[in-house]
């Protein structure tokens, strides 16, 4: 069936899943709005039923009322009529998983919570009765797996600490007293017996296909720790047995990679798991690498693959794995088979980008769908005959679409945001250009609704995160980067995948090495200075965006150069120092850095944006959240007080009890609405036709 799908054309698929909102488009009255993006109803979590006939899905919509988010819980009975509601708390429902009878669901809710805290499991029979709560335990439960003969469910959370007291304890940093450990649930009785202890921090784990052994991924619990390094372990499932003996755990890695999902190939045969293929830059492509599970030699599956994997599972006999890659500015279903892989060597991966390439060899990956747009979870029926996954593209936000053999083209089986249908969208373009050295970059352009050849218009350049991120042919719409938005206002916006970026192989991605703020400018502003060469965008009306690393470069960017109009953005660094010394990870830094700061002093210096703050002169909007450890507060003050003291139109904006993303709905909004204005303040814009002024609401 895999090479059957992979058949598939790619004219039926692109005009089927297009075709549901591009007639509206077409006529619509009005620009997309604020309002619009925080109501998009998105799915997830996407898990087909064991016996194939069912498909559950999480949906996460806008509670107006309590200002937050809400995930419930959807089933399609037969995977090709609608789906429906089956759960309507008003906490989230989250983490569905199937027992193996295909009749009962468990997943994670805060609902009832008695005598508990946090998520807990609840068990659900999908055709009658009410969730029940199988779990009480004294700390949240993290994730959770049923046993194959479905008899037991293990699950991880935090050991509880004990006789808490109202005043918390002294911290004691690198020591964590409450690391995530494996239990054992037995769902009849709701027995629950402690299955690993230690201070390592349990991840990741899957059942083997007899449920008499585990495979997990741990790592050290400490808060502090200079490389996310994580291994991969096997240990017996002792239902009986305690306390538990850690001697009979099997270590199966042993390196510096960040080992992740590890599995059980169906046959009980192999051990799967994801790394780095480049475990010492511990950066680029996740592969997909197998061991014996009796012992033997590693296996790493398409080396020369320059997609990005993000989940995996396995056809049941065991030959194939099929996989989510994002590979340029799309992301696709691939399949891989296991046998004859090659041995270890060197990556190799081209420095330009390039789009999917025909397999050339029994082991390339071959995608399984070809989709217009981007792909971000699948499930698949164990023989490989169907397929269920998410997809969006950029006239169409995220929806949950069936594929099967026997019918050879996609269906809908979600409608989830009909309130968008009546709204306009920009033409959405993937553009390349040369950098400065020659080397061929990628990106999207969206044009202003109403374009017209000839015209120059204020251009937005959004940068994004990572820096191992990539922006991709999605709807593209959150409270981070809006570009619909700005394109039914008369803006044209720009979305670079600059060097460091991933989806583009390993060699792009660690390009940046001690290069950071250097390479990636040189790629943005050439990628502008070819859009006002071409006569699109005008040279007087630039402004800069991004978050995160987005952030960081951001405001480097306006130290180095003064052609910004204005600048918006948020939880970027300042100081590379003391980012290196408060932030919650440091490896990155220190790969970008080529070293620790008294080893690599003049790359920190170069790379910090307070180095070059001192000839700013762009007005900037900074945000920041309260309680943000990935890039502490500090690092914003530190930009704000230097721009205010050079005397720099500058506001710095933040979120109470906020951390590294927004996540409270009315405060992604004010962050919306103050970027827009402001942008729209100091580079303006034409207003087409019945659209509202900057800010308003339909």
């Amino acid at each position: 069936m895999i090479n059957q799908l992979i058949r598939i054309k790619t004219i039926g698929l692109l005009f089927f899943i297009v075709a549901a909102f591009a007639v509206v488009g077409a006529q619509s009255k009005r620009a997309l709005d604020f309002e619009d993006v925080i109501s998009l109803n998105r799915p997830g979590e996407v898990e087909i039923s064991p016996d194939g006939r069912r498909v559950v899905f999480v949906v996460t919509s806008w509670d107006r009322e309590n200002d937050r988010y809400n995930s419930d819980l959807w089933v399609s009975f037969d995977m090709r009529e609608s789906g429906v509601r089956l759960t309507f708390n008003p906490r989230r429902d989250d983490h569905p998983r199937w027992a193996p009878d295909s009749l009962r669901l468990a997943f994670l809710s805060e609902r009832g919570n008695e005598g508990a805290s946090g998520a807990q499991i609840q068990l659900l029979n999908v055709y009658a009765g009410e969730p029940v709560q199988l779990t009480s335990h004294k700390s949240p439960v993290r994730d959770f797996k049923w046993s194959p003969d479905g008899r037991f469910i293990v699950f991880t959370a935090e050991e509880p600490a004990e006789n808490r007291s109202k005043t918390p304890p002294p911290i004691v940093v690198d020591e964590d007293s409450s690391p995530s450990q494996l239990w054992i649930l037995e769902p009849v009785s709701k027995q629950v017996r402690q299955l690993t202890r230690g201070t390592a921090h349990i991840v990741d784990f899957n059942w083997s296909p007899d449920g008499s052994q585990i495979v997990f991924t741990a790592r050290s619990s400490s808060k502090l720790i200079s490389s996310p390094s994580t291994d991969v372990f096997v240990t017996p499932a002792v239902i009986k047995e305690l306390p538990y003996d850690t001697a009979v755990t099997s270590r199966i890695t042993k390196g510096n990679g960040a080992e992740s999902d590890p599995k059980f190939s169906p046959d009980g045969k192999w051990i799967s798991y994801l790394a780095h293929a480049d475990e010492d830059a511990n950066t680029g492509p996740l592969r997909i690498h197998l061991i014996p599970a009796g012992g033997g030699d590693l296996r790493v599956l398409g080396r020369k693959f320059d997609g990005y994997i993000s989940k995996y599972q396995w056809v049941e006999d065991s030959q194939k794995i099929v996989f989510l890659a994002g590979l340029g500015v799309r992301a696709h279903i691939f399949s891989i088979g296991i046998g004859n892989s090659p041995a270890p060597q060197a990556p190799q991966a081209p420095q330009a980008p390039q789009a999917p390439q025909a397999p050339q060899a029994p082991q390339a990956p071959q995608a399984m769908t070809r989709d217009e747009g981007v792909s971000s979870d699948f499930s698949m029926t164990a023989d490989g005959m169907t397929i269920v996954y998410i997809h969006e593209n950029p006239r169409m936000p995220a929806e949950v679409v069936y594929l099967s053999s026997r019918i050879m083209i996609p269906v809908l089986i979600t409608r989830l945001n009909p309130q968008i249908e009546p709204v306009a969208l920009g033409q959405v373009e993937t553009i390349r250009w040369k950098s400065s050295d020659g080397a061929l970059i990628e990106g999207l352009l969206y044009y202003p609704i109403g374009y017209q050849t000839g015209n120059r218009y204020p251009l937005i350049t959004y940068i994004h995160g990572g820096p191992e991120g990539a922006y991709t042919r999605g709807l593209n719409s959150s409270w981070m980067a809006f570009p619909q938005i700005y394109a039914g206002r008369g803006y044209a916006v720009f979305m670079p995948n600059f060097r460091g970026s991933s989806n583009y192989g390993a060699r792009f991605a660690q390009a940046n090495a001690r290069l950071a703020g250097k390479i990636d400018y040189d790629d943005i502003v050439t990628g502008i200075d070819d859009l006002i060469k071409k006569g699109l965008a005008d040279s007087e009306r630039l402004a800069i965006a991004g978050w995160s690393y987005g952030g960081y470069l951001s405001a480097l960017m306006i130290g180095k150069t003064n052609r910004f109009k204005c600048a918006v953005y948020g939880a970027g660094l300042s100081s590379a120092v003391s980012y290196w010394g408060t932030a919650d990870i440091v490896s990155q830094r220190e790969r970008l850095h080529g070293g620790v700061p008294w080893e690599a002093r003049k790359s920190y210096e170069d790379q910090s944006p307070l180095t070059w703050l001192r000839n700013a002169k762009t007005p900037a909007l900074i945000f920041h959240g309260e309680k943000d450890e990935r890039v502490p507060l500090g690092q914003s003050q530190e930009t704000y007080r230097t721009l205010k003291r050079l005397g720099v139109n500058t506001q710095l904006i933040i979120y109470p009890n906020e951390g590294h993303v927004l996540t409270v709905p009315s405060y992604q909004l004010d962050k919306m609405r103050r970027e827009f204005n402001w942008i729209d303040k100091f580079i303006g814009s034409r207003q087409p036709h019945g659209v509202p002024p900057s800010g308003g609401t339909t």
